[in-house]
């Protein structure tokens, strides 16, 4: 007799699905149909799972998704074994002797220097490349004098081919303002220029990342590679591209693995952290600093509990949380409590999330999905 499956730890984060096929139709709307978009599953696709989200890009069957870009060989391979078929870029992220296994899989991997041109054309048969720009970010890329002059390298090579050139303007890292980010797209625009000058054709150009799509459209060319707008997460928008972008991260959940009441203050040992209550119970969460959430309890933290509001209660342990539930005397072992999503008539949003956690909405996402089970969901499940 096969052993039933063990039970699983009672804590995980909810991820709609939905919405990914949702996002990309209002991007596809807003770039037009003669810009090819490749979807960019960094970091495990912020947190919701590269596999389960590139699946649903590829399940979504929009027009003009052209493949996925992976900041991971490993993830590539895992999306690879998943039975994920589109084309899948590969950000910089291997070095030249793995040319042979990505010509099998179909991986085209990012070149920056005539150094990585030799290398890669020693030990490659037949493999398609992008060459990357580096317009001021100092990261991987060709600096825009250098750009045209890997162009050639990667066309004369006897065994490489230029699927397309790219860029990544840099926006969440370092300075951040719009003049940085405006010159940056001015100078991966010249060096596509000069490449187009010196007679060498990309097939793909590519220059939009979430952020840039929606503040510099002179930056569409042909392709985008967004990744976080895809899962729901706003940046700031010119005139004619604000869109209502959905968030795929919509619950995070655990429940009560202990409920206790403790006696009269005077008959229990003081804590110099717990402020006890008269009549006070506490609750425990299997969910902890180690999981992602803040190490030092914010001081609004709340959960809600069979529709009601309660206190988390500091200090945060690796994977234990006290949740304060004297004002919820009904509640009882294996009650569910929200940390992000609806209970009864109560809710707690993202953007409320991210106050109580003293971050932005789009640092919760993979803080969230950072090592607790994530759920599936259709919009309208709950």
């Amino acid at each position: 007799m096969t052993e039933p499956l063990p039970p699983k730890r009672p804590t995980w984060c909810e991820i709609d699905l939905s919405v990914v096929k949702d996002n990309l139709v209002l991007l596809r709307d807003m770039v037009g149909c003669g810009v090819a978009i490749f979807v960019c599953l960094k970091g495990d696709a912020s947190g919701c799972g590269d596999v389960a989200v590139g699946r649903a890009v590829q399940d979504a069957a929009v027009d003009g998704v052209a493949g996925l870009a992976f900041g991971n060989l490993d993830r590539a391979v895992a999306a690879r074994d998943a039975g994920i078929g589109l084309p899948i870029l590969l950000y910089p992220t291997c070095l030249p002797e793995a040319a042979p296994f990505l010509e099998r899989h179909g991986f085209m991997p990012t070149l920056s220097t005539l150094e990585e041109v030799a290398a890669w054309s020693r030990h490659a048969t037949s493999l398609q490349v992008y060459l990357k720009l580096d317009g001021g970010g100092f990261r991987a890329g060709a600096l825009p004098h250098h750009a045209a002059a890997v162009a050639q390298a990667i066309a004369g090579s006897a065994t490489l081919k230029l699927a397309g050139v790219y860029g990544h303007p840099m926006t969440s890292y370092g300075p951040v303002d719009a003049g940085y980010t405006d010159a940056q797209v001015t100078s991966c625009l010249a060096a596509f220029d000069a490449i187009a000058k010196a007679g060498i054709e990309a097939p793909i150009r590519m220059l939009s990342s979430s952020a840039i799509i929606l503040s510099n459209p002179e930056a569409d060319l042909n392709a985008v590679d967004p990744g976080r707008l895809v899962l729901g997460h706003g940046f700031p928008a010119v005139a004619g591209r604000e869109r209502p972008w959905r968030h795929a991260l919509v619950g995070l959940r655990s429940r009560l693995v202990m409920v206790k009441s403790l006696a009269d203050p005077g008959d229990v040992m003081p804590a110099p952290f717990l402020p006890l209550r008269p009549g006070m119970r506490l609750g425990l969460i299997p969910y902890g600093w180690s999981d992602g959430f803040p190490r030092r309890m914010p001081a609004a933290a709340t959960a809600l509990v069979r529709g009601r509001r309660v206190r988390l209660l500091g200090p945060t342990h690796s994977e234990l949380i006290r949740v304060d539930l004297t004002d919820a005397p009904d509640a009882q072992l294996g009650d569910e409590v929200v940390l992000l999503g609806r209970s009864g008539g109560e809710e707690i949003t993202l953007p409320d999330l991210s106050r109580q956690w003293g971050t932005d909405v789009s640092a919760l996402y993979p803080m969230v999905g950072k090592s607790i089970r994530r759920e599936y969901v259709q919009s309208g499940n709950r």
